[in-house]
Order: C-alpha cells, then sequence, then structure tokens
C-alpha cells in the first residue's frame, strides 16, 4: 500500500462521526482490554458525539462510562490493576468549563472520581505504565498537509509522560514524526514500542528506552509475506507480548480482495514472523491483554466508495488463533 491510500483510509475513518450521522446508526472506533479480559472499553462515535462504553465480552452488554452529553471520548486505556481507565475527552461543540475541558481524563471504571489534565486538543491516546506511576501519550505540534491534494490531518508528533495528577511533564522524542501509533509498554516498563514515519524515513517499529529518553533501542522494519509496499511496510498496532521478547502488530498485505490487515507476531530474538490471522480485509485497533492470552481488534466493512463504515469486534486467542466475532448490546 502507497502512503497515500493509508493517509486515505485514516482520513476516512477521522470522518466517521459525520459519515454516522447520515449512513448509519454508530461505529466502534477504537478499544481496550483489561487486564484479567474480562471487561473491555469501546469507543462508539454516533451522530456529532463519541463516547465510551464498557462491554462485558462473555455477554456482549454495553454500560456508558460517564454520563457526557455530548463531545467525544476517544483511545481508552486500562490502567495495570484495572479499576481505572484514562482516555482523550473534547467537548467539540459543548461549552468547556474547569470540569469539561479538552484533555486526557482518568476515571474509576464505576465512573467515579473523574481527574481531567487541561492540555487541549493536541495530546492523545494515554497509556499507563506497569507500576500504575505515569501515563505516556502523543501529542502533535502541526495541523495541516505538506502538499495542496492532501487534505489537512495532525503532524508533527512525539512522546511525553507525566504522572497521574498531570505533573512532571517529561518529553521522551524530539523527532516531530510524520506519523504515530499509539505506544505499548514494556511489562517491565524499562522500554517501549511504536509504529513511526518521518517526512524523510518510511515507516517502523522503533523500541526506545523510558530509562534514558529518547534513546534508541531498535529500530524494525518488518516484512510480511505478499506486503503492500516493501519500502515502507504498512504496519501499526504494536503490542508488547508480557515475556517482551515478541510483539503482535498489524500488517497490510496483497489479499484476494484487496489489502488484508491481518495480525502478526515479530520475534524479537530471530527476527522471526508468524501470521495468526488470515484475510482480514481492513481491519484496525490491535490490542492485547495483560496476560498475552487474549487480542481484540476491529474488522471494517466499506461502502461503494470503499470508505470503511461499519467495524465488528473480534476476540483472537493467540495460542490457538481462534477468531471470536462479539455481538455487542446496549449502544446507543
Amino acid at each position: 500500500m502507497t502512503k497515500t491510500l493509508f493517509i486515505v483510509l485514516a482520513l476516512a475513518l477521522l470522518a466517521l462521526p459525520a459519515a454516522a450521522a447520515r449512513n448509519h446508526p454508530g461505529v466502534i472506533r477504537g478499544l481496550a482490554v483489561s487486564p484479567d479480559s474480562k471487561l473491555m472499553a469501546v469507543e462508539f462515535a454516533k451522530d456529532k458525539n463519541s463516547f465510551i462504553y464498557l462491554v462485558d465480552p462473555a455477554t456482549g452488554v454495553a454500560r456508558r462510562l460517564t454520563d457526557a452529553t455530548e463531545g467525544g471520548e476517544y483511545s481508552p486505556a486500562f490502567s495495570p490493576d484495572g479499576k481505572r481507565i484514562a482516555y482523550f475527552y473534547d467537548p467539540e461543540m459543548g461549552m468547556p468549563s474547569k470540569a469539561n475541558v479538552p484533555g486526557i481524563v482518568i476515571v474509576n471504571i464505576d465512573g467515579t472520581d473523574r481527574h481531567a489534565w487541561p492540555l487541549g486538543t493536541n495530546c492523545l491516546s494515554p497509556v499507563f505504565s506497569p507500576d500504575n506511576k505515569m501515563l505516556v501519550y502523543s501529542c502533535y505540534g502541526f495541523y495541516g498537509n505538506y502538499s495542496p491534494i492532501a487534505q489537512p490531518h495532525p503532524h508533527a508528533w512525539d512522546f511525553f509522560e507525566a504522572d497521574l495528577d498531570g505533573t512532571n511533564v517529561r518529553q521522551l522524542t524530539n523527532e516531530t514524526f510524520y506519523m504515530a501509533s499509539t505506544v505499548s509498554i514494556s511489562h517491565d516498563g524499562k522500554d517501549m514500542v511504536a509504529v513511526t514515519e518521518g517526512l524523510e524515513t518510511n515507516r517502523q517499529m522503533r523500541i526506545y528506552s523510558l530509562d534514558q529518553p529518547p534513546h534508541v533501542i531498535r529500530s524494525l522494519q518488518p516484512h510480511v509475506p505478499k506486503e503492500a509496499d516493501h519500502k515502507s511496510p504498512t504496519v501499526d498496532f504494536p503490542n508488547y507480548m508480557p515475556d517482551g521478547k515478541s510483539i503482535l502488530f498489524m500488517a497490510a498485505s496483497n489479499g484476494k480482495h484487496g489489502y488484508d490487515y491481518d495480525v502478526y507476531r515479530v520475534d524479537l530474538e530471530t527476527n522471526s514472523i508468524e501470521r495468526l490471522t488470515v484475510g482480514n480485509s481492513y481491519a484496525t485497533s490491535l490490542t492485547v491483554s495483560a496476560d498475552g492470552k487474549t487480542a481484540a481488534f476491529l474488522k471494517w466493512r466499506s461502502d461503494w466508495h470503499a470508505t470503511p463504515v461499519q467495524s465488528e469486534l473480534y476476540l483472537l486467542d493467540v495460542q490457538s488463533r481462534q477468531l471470536t466475532p462479539v455481538q455487542i448490546k446496549g449502544l446507543d
């Protein structure tokens, strides 16, 4: 897949709230799995709003996390003890107040004890550190385009970390990436991995030291069979496995009916790659439970314009490779 085509698909997903208002009753765009795999958090977009719901994967029953009436809740992440969720909140058309401002939010899974960091709208995708003391998140420095034929979207990404109260902010990278994925932190808390791409560099996985930022420990450019673009492989959604010896990720390959975005595992010692799913078509939002036994992701259906408009949630047994669809009830 070319960089241009990938950007087009990414922009289509960013535009889904408006599409949802016109064409269908709502869509799931992001998700997280609790450490014990007994709960999931999904981001459900409908009309101009996007709210986080908690879902029991055994029953599919969903309930709202908060009582926000408008705006957008995005990129949920569970704390290591499973008691709290961090996410990005943007009141959008609502009236911001001291308790209702754009930024990162931490809240108990029952919706109580809400704490917000008033960071503005350019800091996203918070992730808890394994010791439950810090959040790592990304911020962009430029919203626009580098080409008159491209739609404006966020650029100049870097990673930061802060205490759970939003203090002691530390910048982890200083590279102003063209694109950057959500990070995954190793279970010992020493490293983090993210997929990044620069204006002059191709897409790659980069492992950074959290003890000595911005030290790059290793760069990976995994190549899968029938990959969409050998020069700049379309990889995303990296997830450290618990033993720190491998990473699960998604990559695009040429399939029977277009590109397939399947789940792979790369061994960090041998660089060998194992394919865990086959023929996903367009798929996103891979996330893995803390024990490494269960992965979850979204498969998308497209309209006649080839724009992704409807998603379905799937659970993947990492050992057996069995895929199970989750029918969610209660999203409104």
